[in-house]
């Protein structure tokens, strides 16, 4: 995309050179009044057949190596074209309005309608009162559609949309320079420019409301990050050290509310990450904490997924392994009968013999062939 830049058009000194009565057909604020019909200047430029043919020969070999092609190759979606505007989404609009409208500056003239009359690139000059020549930036000429938009009114009006430049688009070439006259000096014609001109000045300094809300999004998601490392953590302690959870209460900073959140209440003295978490909790800033006992089931299961995976596969890796089973009742007099793989464990340099326990089975028959049958 950094190969795509604003292009301004200029003026070249063979249209610096073209007499006044022509530049008064051709920019707004000298425009003559509405006509039905082409003028006697505009039959004129129709009559050059021969260089008509050669320019748009050059102009249609200009286009077929434009960047637009590049960018529908890359996004499937050319950005710059005035076809795809509507259905562009926020990331695109951005995109589109850092860099500006795509203009092709060897452009001279689009074709003709039926009034032999055409669109030319001395409308994209606007001449002031006083001589000066200013640049419409925000008109935009689709040879596809043969048609004039207002770039900034087609993409940033909200609500509805008046006139066809911000909408399906112009092409009434007798007309054109006194609508273009009419269009620029409106109400929300300014305000949709203003609205541009704002955003993309914000996106060239990074200063943008989604820039803020990122930063701020990404803040918050890296606290959470740090939330749960924590819990998991002292989820793993519990469970390496064969400590309950839960207590009789399942409040912070009660008594008998168990290990787990007696290990969170210590972490608060000292960590600051677990201090502001407990700080939002108490405050009622947040509903979402991870410290209720559904969360700690839930992280104890994850992990206890992620270990049996890793043992599974070290025992793969090994190929060979002999199992172990033995059978006890539990307090419902209910036969479990526990696994365990021995193998040799090469994971690592230090190559040595592993016992790893999988779990428990419930079994109704105890004797060889029925433990066998529920292996």
């Amino acid at each position: 995309m950094d190969k795509f830049v604003i292009k301004k058009a200029q003026v070249s000194s063979n249209n610096q050179s073209l007499d006044q009565e022509h530049a008064r057909d051709n920019n707004v604020e000298n425009d003559p009044s509405p006509r039905d019909g082409p003028t006697e200047t505009e039959n004129n430029v129709a009559g050059e057949e021969n260089n008509d043919n050669i320019e748009a020969t050059n102009v249609d070999g200009n286009l077929n190596t434009s960047p637009s092609a590049d960018v529908g190759d890359s996004f499937h979606l050319d950005i710059f074209d005035p076809r795809n505007w509507d259905s562009l989404d926020s990331k695109q609009i951005d995109i589109l309005a850092e860099k500006g409208p795509q203009r092709d500056t060897s452009f001279k003239k689009g074709r003709k309608d039926k009034y032999k009359r055409r669109f030319s690139a001395l409308f994209y000059t606007r001449i002031l009162s006083n001589g000066e020549h200013c640049d419409r930036d925000w008109l935009v000429y689709s040879e596809e559609l043969d048609k004039v938009f207002c770039f900034g009114c087609k993409l940033f009006a909200k609500g509805h949309r008046k006139g066809n430049l911000a909408n399906e688009g112009y092409n009434d070439w007798t007309h054109l320079g006194t609508r273009l006259k009419e269009h620029e000096t409106s109400a929300d014609h300014v305000l949709n420019m203003t609205v541009w001109y704002e955003l993309r000045s914000r996106l060239q300094t990074h200063q943008t409301i989604d820039k803020s809300a990122q930063r701020q999004l990404e803040s918050e998601k890296d606290h959470w990050r740090k939330v749960l490392f924590r819990i998991v953590c002292i989820v793993k302690f519990l469970s390496k050290h064969n400590l309950a959870f839960r207590g009789t209460n399942s409040k912070l900073y009660e008594d008998s509310n168990g290990n787990f959140l007696g290990l969170i209440e210590m972490f608060a003295e000292f960590d600051p990450v677990i201090e502001e978490h407990v700080r939002r909790i108490t405050n009622e800033e947040t509903h979402a904490h991870y410290l209720d006992h559904k969360i700690q089931n839930e992280l104890i299961h994850l992990l206890t997924s992620a270990i049996k995976f890793e043992i599974v596969k070290k025992i793969k890796s090994a190929k060979y392994f002999s199992v172990i089973l033995d059978c006890t009742p539990d307090a419902s007099h209910q036969e479990q009968m526990s696994i365990i793989i021995r193998y040799v464990d090469s994971s690592s340099s230090h190559v040595c013999i592993e016992e790893s326990f999988l779990g428990f089975l419930d079994v109704n028959d105890t004797t060889g062939q029925g433990l066998f049958e529920v292996l």
